[in-house]
């Protein structure tokens, strides 16, 4: 079996620390995720009309796979500001993909996606499965 292909089990609670003292992510990762989080501030003041960015738009926190997502978006909506070679002219795109740059430069979607997974599995997953069991016992009483 070739190495690489080997999975590695990492306990949930330490999956940050373990991204920090494997050097994918620096140890200082939340002072820089606020730079980037002003960066979407501002970028998310001049948005064009669309359904799709709406929706994502809704949300109270915006990650980095919703920036992901919107740059898909934009590719769309922004296609006629391409210039002879290929780039966007379009401030909003530039904005966007500023962003994304920031997100990959210090790998800080890692931290945040690690954050988000285990905020998910600490809380959302048994919350939810709280709310599944109240709604099956209701269904079981009402018929």
């Amino acid at each position: 079996m070739d190495e690489s292909n080997i999975p590695i089990d990492i306990n949930i609670g330490k999956l940050q620390d373990w991204l920090v003292s494997r050097r994918h992510v620096n140890k200082e990762w939340q002072k820089s995720i606020i730079a980037v989080r002003e960066k979407i501030n501002n970028a998310i003041q001049d948005m064009p009309a669309h359904d799709g960015i709406a929706s994502l738009l809704s949300g109270s926190y915006i990650n980095y796979f919703h920036c992901l997502k919107i740059v898909e978006i934009l590719k769309e909506t922004e296609a006629d500001s391409k210039n002879l070679f290929g780039r966007y002219g379009s401030q909003r795109m530039k904005d966007w993909q500023d962003i994304l740059k920031t997100y990959e430069k210090e790998n800080l979607y890692l931290a945040e996606a690690a954050q988000m997974l285990v905020r998910n599995i600490n809380y959302e997953i048994p919350g939810l499965k709280k709310q599944i069991t109240k709604e099956e016992q209701l269904q079981v009483v009402s018929t």
